[in-house]
């Protein structure tokens, strides 16, 4: 990239040679926002500390005696970064843009819960409506088996034996599991 103040290469956030703050790249990918690996099993510790010192040099007090332009730009980056810490500590999320690329998983997503899937859950919900205890806690051994998978798919894909295929469809069931267990 190159700055579009002095025209000198720039590697970060803000030009080394003039100290402009240089526009957030669309699109940028979230790990590489903040220069971590991308995996799954990653400490929120560590997103955070990458954050704070991103976050340091472009926030909007550094820039409060800068032009309109550069003060824009620090706004867009805080936003940029702090939805890429948000998306990065969750795992749910996480696993999507793992999968995707995408920050955000859909709201819904049934084309991908099978009927087995369906059965089971419409099952929950019945014991529920007469056992709300039983349900509840039925819902939170599936939500565990499901976190399990979804860990186990990472843990293969992370020692490159295996494909994020299947986390679309993990993330469905876990999607439609939550919804359920909202309202049990």
């Amino acid at each position: 990239m190159i700055c579009w103040r002095c025209h000198e290469p720039v590697q970060g956030a803000v030009c080394v040679g003039c100290g402009s703050i240089q526009p957030p790249r669309p699109g940028v990918d979230l790990f590489a926002m903040f220069g971590l690996p991308r995996r799954y099993h990653i400490d929120t510790d560590e997103i955070d500390r990458a954050w704070r010192a991103i976050s340091r040099k472009v926030h909007p007090d550094r820039f409060v005696a800068r032009p309109a332009v550069e003060r824009r730009m620090s706004l867009q980056w805080t936003a940029s970064l702090n939805e890429a810490r948000r998306a990065l500590r969750d795992p749910i999320r996480r696993a999507w843009f793992l999968a995707t690329g995408v920050p955000n998983p859909p709201e819904r997503s049934g084309g991908l819960l099978d009927p087995d899937f369906l059965e089971e859950v419409f099952e929950l919900q019945a014991q529920a409506s007469t056992d709300p205890e039983a349900g509840r806690a039925r819902a939170d051994v599936i939500h565990a088996a499901l976190m399990g998978s979804l860990e186990e798919i990472f843990r293969r894909w992370e020692a490159g034996e295996g494909s994020l295929d299947a986390v679309e469809g993990c993330l469905a069931r876990l999607g439609m599991l939550s919804r359920t267990r909202a309202q049990l």
